[in-house]
């Protein structure tokens, strides 16, 4: 059985982003992209900070990427015929995002990054299905999953919070669904609100959700009581 320990949305707009990492760290994050930036703030508000030492790893998804620190570095090659900075060059390597997330949250060991090219369509059952293997090996304490993207308008991130062990702020528990049902979750980057809300409701007991690439890899939520 694998636990949902924390599941939210956040948003900033594009000049409220520098703020929010310095009320958190009470200091700027220098030379880190936005969407590291992003990250770090997601990852730190899942997690109390007794969580943070313990063996963590980070599954996030996007369908930008950093797409406006790759534009940013091929006008300054390519318009300006300059050559860039490495750490304007390291922005745009999402999957090295960890090592500027790891000082902050010391029990982070890994993490993988997952592209999405559909806009409005993610994939958080194969997250989910990731997550579940690794919590009931036992390679990891928690896992961090996410739905991270950031553009001109602004961030926007979806979190879940899983475990092998409940927390106390448990929300519900979760497996690999036996049979499909045909009213399961459209699996869209805004999931977790969804599964919030769902689980919200009186009548809420099993909510599914599919991979929309892959039939019968799919996951299902009940509602924790301890």
């Amino acid at each position: 059985m694998i636990y949902l320990n924390a599941a939210f949305a956040q948003r900033y707009a594009p000049d409220e982003l520098p703020a929010a990492v310095r009320a958190v760290l009470g200091k700027a994050l220098r030379r880190a992209a936005p969407l590291t930036q992003f990250a770090l703030l997601g990852a730190l508000a899942c997690l109390p900070e007794e969580r943070r030492h313990l063996p963590t790893a980070l599954l996030w998804q996007s369908t930008r990427g950093p797409r406006l620190e790759t534009r940013a570095m091929l006008e300054e090659v390519c318009v300006e015929g300059g050559e860039p900075m490495p750490f304007a060059f390291l922005a745009t390597q999402p999957a090295l995002a960890a090592a500027q997330i790891q000082p902050f949250l010391p029990g982070l060991q890994s993490a993988m990054h997952f592209p999405l090219d559909t806009e409005g369509v993610a994939d958080w059952s194969l997250l989910l299905s990731l997550a579940g293997i690794w919590l009931t090996e036992d390679r990891y304490a928690q896992v961090l999953c996410a739905h991270l993207d950031y553009c001109e308008d602004g961030a926007e991130g979806h979190w879940l919070a899983l475990a092998g062990k409940p927390a106390a702020s448990c929300r519900a528990s979760f497996v690999p669904a036996a049979t499909i049902r045909p009213n399961a979750l459209l699996d869209t980057p805004d999931f977790p609100a969804r599964l919030v809300d769902r689980l919200g409701q009186p009548a809420a007991s099993g909510l599914q959700l599919e991979s929309p690439d892959t039939p019968r890899l799919a996951v299902e939520f009940t509602r924790y009581s301890p």
